[in-house]
């Protein structure tokens, strides 16, 4: 039947249903990594990855069944390519020094919260 228990993720067809989610997520931050100008910090690409990165990152930290995850090394790919058109761009938008500081801190932590979470999960 594929029923393991009686909460709303305990079943195969949730886990299915998640990976697809998950896949799906991971397949929009892929996208974007197709051409750098769209992880420019004024971009769709450059607001939505980190933001569609913690959704899957706090998804993922449930350790639930299907979850769809990227491996270490692609997270640190994508952590040094959005970071690179980050701190090569962001200059130009004139962000108060204060902002910058603080924002680049969070992008920071956001990828390698996700690094971690991944190293974690391919030790398991």
């Amino acid at each position: 039947m594929g029923v393991w228990g009686p909460g709303n993720f305990d079943s195969d067809t949730v886990a299915d249903g998640l990976g697809v989610l998950t896949g799906r997520i991971v397949d929009d931050i892929t996208a974007e990594f197709e051409d750098d100008s769209s992880l420019e910090p004024d971009e769709w690409g450059g607001e939505m990855v980190p933001a569609w990165l913690e959704i899957l990152t706090d998804i993922a930290q449930t350790k639930r069944v299907g979850v769809t995850f990227p491996s270490t090394q692609v997270l640190i790919d994508w952590r040094d390519r959005y970071l690179h058109v980050w701190d090569g761009y962001i200059d130009e938008l004139e962000p108060d020094d204060d902002h910058k500081v603080a924002r680049r801190a969070v992008l920071v932590h956001t990828f390698e919260r996700a690094v971690a979470l991944a190293a974690e999960r391919e030790q398991a």
